[in-house]
C-alpha cells in the first residue's frame, strides 16, 4: 500500500505526514511498527525484503520513505518496486519535495493517495499566520505580519519557529520591538554568506553564539540564505519579476539574492545545500557536534 505526500510546501506536507500517522496509530488495541528511510539509511536490497516480506505485527508496519526520489541512482529503482510496495500489506508513505512528471504518473497508478502540497499564495498565507498566531496567543498585527512575510517569504518552518519565540517570549531578534542591547543580528550573518565573506560570517556566528543565540535558528536560516542563492541561480538570467513569480519570493529577498549570485557557481551552491542537511543529520545523530560543523562550513565558503 502506498501513499505521497509531496510538494515544494515541505512544511504542511510533513504536517499532513505527523497527522497521517496519527490517524494510524489511533486506537487503544492497535500495534505500530514504523521504520524510516532517507539517502543514509537507505538500501536497496533491504528496501526489497522490507515489501516483500510478511509483518510478523498484528497492527500497522509503516515505512517512511524520505526524499528518496533526490538521490540519483535510486528514483528507476523505486519505480520498478512501486508495483511491489502497492502489493505489500505494510504502507510505504513517500515523501517527496519535487517529483519528475513521469514519476508522478507512477505514484498516480499504484498509490492509495497522493497529496501535492505548493506554496500557499499570499492570501492564504495572511490567513495561515494569524491562525498560527492566534493559536500560539500571539498578538498579529499588520504590519508584522507583512514584516515576516517580506522577511521569510513563504517558508512556513521560518515564520512557524519565529511564532514560536514571540509564544515563548524570548524572542531576541524580532521585527517590531528589537531590544536596544541587542547585540547580534542573524540577518548580518546571512549577508556575510552572500557577500562571501568567511571571516565576517564566522565572526558573527561566534559572536552569535556567546550572545546566546538559539544554534537551529542560526543554521535554518543559513540554509535559507543558500536555498535562495541557489534557486535565484538556476533561473537567471531571468529578469527579477519573472523570478519572483516562479518561485514565490519577495522582490526585496529576489533583487538583494541576485546580486549576490555572481560570487558563486550553482555547483558550489548545490554542493554547500547537500553539506547542511549532512550536517543537520549527522549532528541529530551524533555523528558531529552542530556548532562546529557550522563553523566549518562557514569557514570554507
Amino acid at each position: 500500500m502506498i501513499y505521497l505526500f509531496f510538494g515544494e510546501d515541505n512544511f504542511r506536507s510533513r504536517e499532513r505526514l505527523h497527522e497521517f500517522l496519527g490517524q494510524l496509530s489511533d486506537g487503544k488495541n492497535r500495534t505500530f511498527s514504523l521504520s524510516w528511510l532517507d539517502a543514509d539509511t537507505f538500501a536497496k536490497l533491504s528496501f526489497e525484503e522490507l515489501a516483500r516480506e510478511e509483518s510478523l505485527f498484528g497492527g500497522h508496519y509503516i515505512i517512511v520513505c524520505e526524499n528518496l526520489f533526490q538521490k540519483e541512482d535510486l528514483p528507476d529503482f523505486l519505480v520498478k518496486n512501486l508495483e511491489l510496495c502497492k502489493c505489500s500489506k505494510k504502507i510505504f508513505v513517500f515523501c517527496e519535495e519535487s517529483l519528475e512528471p513521469s514519476h508522478l504518473r507512477y505514484f498516480q497508478k499504484f498509490a492509495e493517495k497522493v497529496e501535492e502540497f505548493n506554496f500557499l499564495p499570499l492570501p492564504q498565507l495572511r490567513i495561515w499566520l494569524e491562525k498560527e498566531a492566534k493559536k500560539k496567543e500571539v498578538e498579529m498585527t499588520s504590519g508584522l505580519r507583512e514584516e515576516m512575510i517580506q522577511q521569510y517569504g513563504r517558508n512556513l518552518w521560518l515564520l512557524s519557529h519565529e511564532l514560536e519565540k514571540y509564544a515563548l517570549n524570548s524572542v531576541k531578534e524580532s521585527f517590531s520591538r528589537r531590544p536596544e542591547a541587542e547585540k547580534v543580528n542573524i540577518f548580518h550573518l546571512t549577508d556575510a554568506i552572500a557577500s562571501k565573506d568567511r571571516s565576517r560570517a564566522w565572526f558573527l556566528f561566534q559572536k552569535a553564539m556567546l550572545s546566546g543565540s538559539d544554534i537551529e535558528e542560526i543554521f535554518w536560516k543559513i540554509v535559507w540564505q543558500i536555498k535562495n542563492l541557489l534557486i535565484v541561480k538556476k533561473l537567471q538570467p531571468l529578469p527579477e519579476k519573472k523570478i519572483v513569480e516562479k518561485t514565490h519570493l519577495h522582490p526585496y529577498v529576489v533583487k538583494k539574492t541576485a546580486s549576490a549570485t555572481r560570487l558563486y557557481t550553482e555547483e558550489e551552491l548545490a554542493r554547500y545545500s547537500s553539506e547542511l542537511v549532512n550536517l543537520y543529520h549527522n549532528a541529530r545523530r551524533g555523528r558531529t557536534d552542530f556548532e562546529t560543523g557550522i563553523e566549518k562550513f562557514l569557514i570554507k565558503l
